[in-house]
């Protein structure tokens, strides 16, 4: 991902001073994207964990790829299992929209085979097997697990929420400088480097400054700048709602974002959106662990995904009677 170049900050070592400084804040919006970017992306990769893989299948590349292409396939090199990103090769898809052929690549863009994939049944129906299509023929045989039943990669959420938030956080960024300095000097272009001066020492908290000529008054205006503390409530209201809400798609715990009104919080209130919570992750388990079972019954491993939730946060925790509600005196 990050060593692909995609997402990347790129400032050339000749741009020095005022080149530099313009440069940079002409990427600003894509800096705070980049972060947001990262930090959402973090997120997704933690909402689920997989237990047993062997030594030569990384983690990290099957929640990477699960997360990028909703898919990921597992398959036999060497006597090893090993698992790579995947992409649908010519051999077309059979009655149920299965594929019977993938093309697997490594990170280093050396390694890239054929692989035939296991289709869920074909033991018992060959059929199942025909593809509208004539793929290449391998000697790798593989199984793809999928993340969920629509395909659909879950990292185009990330984008948007990245996107959303970070936007928002520019705007209020914005906002912040914009109350320091409520307003845009305008100027000639041949007082400017005074100007600027002039500013820098009022950053430096310097209260009196010497001038040793006339300053040139008649050259310079002031366009006053207003920001209503209304608008900075709705944009700080709207990143928490968006941070909410990819937690709550992530199946992460988002409870710090309620607004606890009052002292006598009760448990159930803290809850109120865990059922949400639980479901968006709780929907994909089942699915990712068909496929891993696949895998388990081919390659003899033993590999399961558990969400990588709170231990307190279990779904399966039933009958909780009132007196068990506790509440904060």
């Amino acid at each position: 991902m990050w060593y692909d170049g995609n997402f990347c900050i790129y400032l050339y070592a000749g741009e020095v001073g005022a080149a530099s400084k313009k440069r940079l804040a002409s990427m600003k919006n894509r800096i705070q994207f980049i972060n947001t970017f990262n930090i959402k992306v973090q997120d997704a990769l933690g909402r689920y964990r997989l237990r047993g893989l062997p030594d030569t299948v990384r983690e990290r590349v099957v929640l990477e790829s699960l997360l990028w292409y909703a898919c990921v396939c597992f398959f036999e090199k060497d006597g090893a299992l090993m698992a790579l990103p995947c992409a649908p090769s010519g051999s077309g898809f059979n009655v149920y929209g299965d594929i019977g052929n993938v093309w697997v690549y490594s990170r280093n863009g050396v390694f890239n085979k054929s692989v035939d994939t296991y289709i869920h049944g074909s033991d018992e129906l060959a059929f199942l097997n025909k593809t509208n299509g004539a793929g290449p023929s391998s000697n790798l045989k593989g199984v793809l697990v999928w993340e969920n039943p629509t395909r659909f990669p879950f990292i185009n959420q990330t984008i948007f929420f990245s996107e959303a938030i970070s936007d928002a956080m520019r705007t209020l960024d914005v906002c912040r400088k914009n109350i320091k300095n409520p307003y845009i000097v305008v100027a000639e272009e041949s007082v400017l480097p005074t100007v600027q001066e002039y500013f820098k020492k009022r950053d430096n908290n310097e209260e009196y400054i010497v001038s040793s000529g006339i300053f040139p008054a008649d050259k310079i205006s002031v366009l006053p700048l207003v920001t209503n503390s209304d608008n900075l409530n709705a944009i700080t209201a709207l990143i928490e709602w968006y941070e909410a809400k990819y937690r709550e798609l992530c199946g992460i715990d988002n409870n710090s974002q309620i607004d606890k009104k009052g002292e006598n919080l009760i448990q159930a209130e803290l809850s109120v959106n865990d059922e949400y919570t639980n479901l968006a992750i709780d929907n994909i388990l089942p699915y990712i662990q068909e496929g891993l079972d696949d895998v388990n019954r081919i390659f003899g491993t033993n590999i399961t995904v558990e969400a990588n939730r709170k231990k307190d946060q279990q779904p399966d925790q039933e009958g909780t009677d009132d007196e068990d509600i506790q509440t904060n005196n």
